[in-house]
Order: C-alpha cells, then sequence, then structure tokens
C-alpha cells in the first residue's frame, strides 16, 4: 500500500506541477516560494526529531507520548506566532509586499504540523503503512483539487497555500482518527530526556540539510526577485523534489524495520540493498531520460512561458542522479542510533552547498543549480558514502557496488537518447513517450548483465507478482457477461 501511496503521490505532484503552470505565473510561484523555505525552517524546532525518537525507541509509555505531544504543541504555539510577527521583516527582505500576508497565513500551518506529529510517529511506530498511505493520499488529491478549484475562480499564490493548508489538515485529521490513543496529562521532562538527546542530534542535521536545500530559493528570491525565484522553483519541484519524496513514505518502513534489525548485520544489510536496488531501478532511467529531454519536456507539459526553467532543470538533474540513493543514507544514521554522527555531516553538507549557491549566484538561477549539481554530484556524495559506511553493516565499498550496474545503464540510456532525440515523428507528446521507454529499455538491458541487476530484477518481480496474482483471481471471480 505504502508503494501505490507513493505512485499516486507523485503522479499528483507530477501533474499539479504542469497544471498549476498553466493556471498560474512564475511571479505567483515566487512570492510563495520566498515564505515557504522561512515555514520549513520554523518547522523543524516544533518537532526536535522526536517523532524519529518515538518510531526507534525500544519502549514507550502512555505519559511518555503525552509530554512529548504537549512538547510539540508548546512549541508549535510559540513558533507559529513568531513567524506571523516577523512578517513584516520578511516583506522587507525581499522588497514583496505580498509576502507579509502570506507568511501570516503560513503560521497556521505550523500549529496544524504539531497538532499531528505525535500521532503519525506512533502510527509510524506500530506500522500502520497502510491506513498511513489511505491519509497521503488523501491529504495530497484533496490539497491538488483545492489548488486547481482557487486558480481557476482566482488565480494567486494563494492557491498554492491553500493547497498546502488541505494536505496539513487532512494529515493531521487522518493521524488522530486513526491513532488508537489520545493526548494525557504530561508527565517529568526527565522521563523523556533520552528521547530528547536522541532528538538533538537529529534536529541538528534536519537545520543544516534544510539550509543546504532552501538557501538557494532565499539568495535567488532576494537578488533575482519572484518571477526568477518562480523558474527555479518550477525546476526544483518537477525533478529533485519528487525524488526526495521517495524517501519520505519509505523512511516510515525502512527506519523502524533496519532499526528492528540492528542486531542482525545480515539481515540489515539484505533489507537495505533489496529496498535500495528496487529505488534505482525504478528511478535512475527516468532521471536519465528528463535530464536528455529538458528543453523539450519543459515546452511541451508546462508551456512556451516556462522554457526558461529548462536548462535550470538540466543542471539540477546532475544532482538528480545520486538523489535516489543518497536519500536514503539517513535511514542507516538513524536506524544505528548515529544521528550525532548525521548532525557532522549535516554541517558539511550546509557549508558546501551554500558555498556553492554563492558561487554560482553572479550566474543567477542557472549559476546556482549549476554550481550545486557539480558540487552535490562530485564532492557531497562520495563524502557522504565515505561518512555513513566507516562502520555500521553497510560499508562503503558495498554502495559503490550496488550503484554500479544502474550507473552503467543510466549512462548507456544517456547515449542511447542523445542519438534518438534527433528523430521527430512531428508530435511532441508521442517523441517523449518513445524517448521513454528508450531511456528505460536501454538502462534495464545493460543492469541485467550485473549480478546485482538481476537481483533487483527478481526482487521487482517479487513485489509484482502477489499484485497480478490478485488481480488475475478477481477477475476469475467475476461473473462472465452476457
Amino acid at each position: 500500500m505504502t508503494g501505490i501511496s507513493q505512485t499516486i503521490k507523485m503522479v499528483v505532484q507530477f501533474l499539479s506541477v504542469v497544471v498549476l503552470a498553466r493556471l498560474l505565473s512564475p511571479d505567483d510561484f515566487g512570492v510563495f516560494a520566498m515564505v515557504m523555505p522561512i515555514t520549513a525552517f520554523v518547522m523543524m524546532f516544533q518537532d526536535l526529531g522526536l517523532a524519529q525518537a518515538v518510531v526507534t525507541s525500544a519502549s514507550i509509555t502512555p505519559r511518555q507520548a503525552s509530554t512529548l505531544f504537549w512538547v510539540n504543541v508548546g512549541l508549535s504555539a510559540v513558533l507559529a506566532i513568531a513567524l506571523a510577527a516577523s512578517a513584516p521583516l520578511i516583506g522587507a527582505f525581499y522588497g514583496e509586499p505580498r509576502a507579509v500576508g502570506m507568511a501570516v497565513a503560513l503560521a497556521a500551518t505550523v500549529m496544524i504540523a504539531g497538532l499531528g506529529a505525535q500521532h503519525m510517529a506512533l502510527l509510524t511506530r506500530h506500522m500502520r503503512f497502510s491506513r498511513m498511505a489511505m491519509i497521503d493520499i488523501a491529504g495530497t488529491i484533496l490539497g491538488f483539487a483545492t489548488a486547481v478549484v482557487f486558480a481557476l475562480i482566482r488565480p494567486s499564490p494563494w492557491a498554492l497555500f491553500a493547497s498546502v493548508a488541505v494536505t496539513m489538515a487532512t494529515s493531521m485529521i487522518g493521524a488522530w482518527l486513526s491513532a488508537d490513543w489520545r493526548p494525557g496529562r504530561p508527565g517529568p521532562i526527565r522521563e523523556v530526556g533520552a528521547m530528547l538527546r536522541f532528538g538533538g542530534g537529529l534536529t541538528g542535521f534536519n537545520l543544516t540539510n534544510f539550509l543546504a536545500r532552501n538557501i538557494d530559493k532565499v539568495l535567488i528570491g532576494r537578488t533575482a526577485g519572484a518571477d526568477a525565484l518562480g523558474l527555479y522553483d518550477r525546476a526544483y519541484k518537477l525533478l529533485l523534489w519528487p525524488l526526495q519524496q521517495i524517501n519520505a513514505p519509505l523512511s516510515r518502513v525502512m527506519v523502524p524495520v533496519l532499526s528492528r534489525l540492528r542486531d542482525e548485520p545480515g539481515r540489515y544489510r539484505h533489507a537495505y540493498e533489496r529496498t535500495v536496488r528496487l529505488i534505482l531501478l525504478a528511478a535512475l532511467p527516468g532521471v536519465t531520460f528528463l535530464i536528455l529531454t529538458a528543453d523539450k519536456l519543459i515546452a511541451t507539459l508546462m508551456g512556451d512561458e516556462w522554457a526558461a526553467a529548462a536548462p535550470i532543470f538540466m543542471w539540477l538533474g546532475l544532482a538528480g542522479l545520486h538523489q535516489p540513493m543518497t536519500s536514503t543514507v539517513g535511514w542507516l544514521f538513524i536506524s544505528q542510533q548515529r544521528t550525532g554522527e548525521f548532525a557532522r555531516w549535516g554541517m558539511i553538507n550546509a557549508v558546501t552547498s551554500i558555498a556553492a549557491f554563492a558561487a554560482g549566484l553572479p550566474w543567477g538561477a542557472i549559476g546556482v543549480a549549476a554550481a550545486y549539481a557539480l558540487s552535490d554530484l562530485f564532492l557531497r556524495m562520495p563524502i557522504v558514502w565515505w561518512w555513513v559506511g566507516r562502520k555500521g553493516p553497510v560499508r562503503t565499498r558495498a554502495l559503490y557496488v550496488m550503484a554500479a550496474p544502474f550507473a552503467a545503464g543510466a549512462a548507456a540510456a544517456a547515449a542511447l537518447l542523445a542519438v534518438a532525440r534527433r528523430f521527430s515523428t512531428g508530435i511532441a507528446i508521442v517523441d517523449l513517450m518513445l524517448l521513454a521507454a528508450i531511456a528505460y529499455v536501454g538502462a534495464w538491458t545493460v543492469v541485467l548483465a550485473f549480478k546485482g541487476g538481476r537481483a533487483a530484477f527478481a526482487d521487482a518481480f517479487g513485489v509484482v507478482r502477489p499484485l497480478i496474482d490478485k488481480l488475475a483471481g478477481r477477475l476469475r471471480r467475476e461473473p462472465a457477461r452476457p
């Protein structure tokens, strides 16, 4: 069910980027993108890593859960007020009056998130993944539908706010209805001291990771304005954001699973490798296709108004080549209780990313994208693979061995696409579909030449086979139509 949920979310996210790009202007997206990173920054402090502490703790009592809930709610209230109060400063920083009202409105979403954090953490701890998947699907679809309705009635950045607010409210309500727990009176803070310390290390990483992923938008918005930021934001959302979102629902499954297997290195390593191979099998040919067809893809899906986003999209695609795998190293740090190391890596990640943003900024949004992508692929990726693989069941060499078949497949797909895109049927959408098919067939053919690649296909078949059998069984039970 988690896989189905993520597939639906990816499809809806894709539709959201395409449909809303036709209904709203780059300027609308830019205004929203000015305030959203600041909101995300505030939201990091409301959780303090306590959700993951709940998931990975050996045991937790109802009173401890209540204490953590009220900690979250109290912090959320303080942070929401602080964000609303700082709205005039945000507008002055960007020189954009429309950002003021948007910041005040987004402050309400901070409170919504705080009210549902512990309930969602408990659902994850108890591995109620099907219920969580249903909540995700409902929130994603309702948020998208709300944005479209608002954009049709009154095109403005408020359509994007409405989408976020509805999605988060749906998640919070769904978590409360699904969790078999209600908060009571809090206990002494000392009873959750270990969880707070665990969460502190994770919060350190979240803070630096936020800076690495969001300072680029702040800098572009401050120096180039809403229109340029809108182009950059849509390119980012169309490519890197979906790749990063692959990790979110799988983390709910993998972190508790790996946490329970950390005393069984063989099973731990097998569970991790099996999951990562499936991710790479599905994602890497698609990323290669997106990079090689960026110009045609943007024009076809989003319209000529967005043509300037194509080179940004292409550069970000270089970072996207390793994101499906690199984004999973957090599972290893967290499940092995190495949050202190995770935080230190986050600092390195933030410093090198911000330096890259600053280096590329004189060349505008394209320069920022290029500097980030090159430093991400050739600097940060090797460092974090070495860092996480120094100890634990999954070593650095194993990561490279795991990735090799899929990297070779991506290279083959790129070579085929470079040739195939010279030919055209005259219908852009047909061309794109054919090129996507070529990318996957070419990549998978090469992947099958490797032992690890064949193992990935066997795992994929093992996942798909029960679904096919179930569908076939239903069809056999249906009465024949006259």
